[in-house]
């Protein structure tokens, strides 16, 4: 996702989210649509942080409506303080990242307002992306990244990469690669089985 799109079909870009929590198999906001997101924000708190960061995008990028505008950001402040307060999850508004983002849980969770990342983005808690002086992190598709793990500096992280519990990433890694340590070094290739499990997680 490129930063000038962030206001760009933003409904879609929020179903999109959604769907990573409620499964694919549902309808999009039929009524077991949202019966099955009222019990994943019980079970991943994260979903609301999700929701949040959303329409804080909506306020600064999409509605031109100047004092739905003005209340509408006020609003999402008392939110985005709530999520920070509440949850730690800190995701600003000005971050840029692709339909289908997905938090697991939360607590510690930090994203740097300059990161960029694409599509089925999966995070969990204790995650931190920041900046260094050599840059901000640029994540493509369906990157994963595990338990309390940092992405830090100028990297890139390719499609499908899978960052393990823990670990500090400083350089980048290719495409399909599962990656842990301190620093983080390539362990192997995801394959279809890797595939398989992922999507048997997100909708368990």
């Amino acid at each position: 996702m490129r930063p000038e799109d962030r206001g760009k079909n933003l409904w879609q870009t929020f179903t999109a989210d959604m769907v990573r929590y409620a499964g694919a198999e549902i309808r999009p906001w039929s009524f077991r649509f949202l019966r099955r997101l009222v019990s994943q924000c019980y079970a991943h708190p994260g979903l609301a942080a999700v929701a949040v960061y959303r329409f804080g995008q909506w306020t600064m990028f999409a509605c031109r409506v100047p004092i739905l505008r003005q209340l509408a950001a006020i609003l999402y402040y008392v939110l985005y303080n709530l999520v920070r307060l509440l949850l730690q999850i800190e995701i600003p508004r000005t971050t840029t990242i692709g339909a289908g983002l997905r938090i697991d849980h939360y607590g510690g969770i930090l994203l740097n307002s300059k990161l960029i990342a694409g599509r089925n983005l999966s995070i969990t808690h204790g995650v931190v992306i920041g900046e260094t002086d050599t840059g901000v992190p640029e994540l493509r598709d369906d990157v994963t990244i595990g338990v309390r793990a940092m992405v830090i500096g100028g990297v890139v992280l390719e499609e499908r990469v899978w960052v393990g519990a823990g670990a500090v990433v400083t350089k980048s890694f290719p495409a399909n690669a599962i990656v842990a340590g301190v620093p983080a070094k390539l362990l192997r290739y995801r394959d279809a089985v890797d595939s398989v499990r992922e999507r048997t997680h997100e909708e368990s």
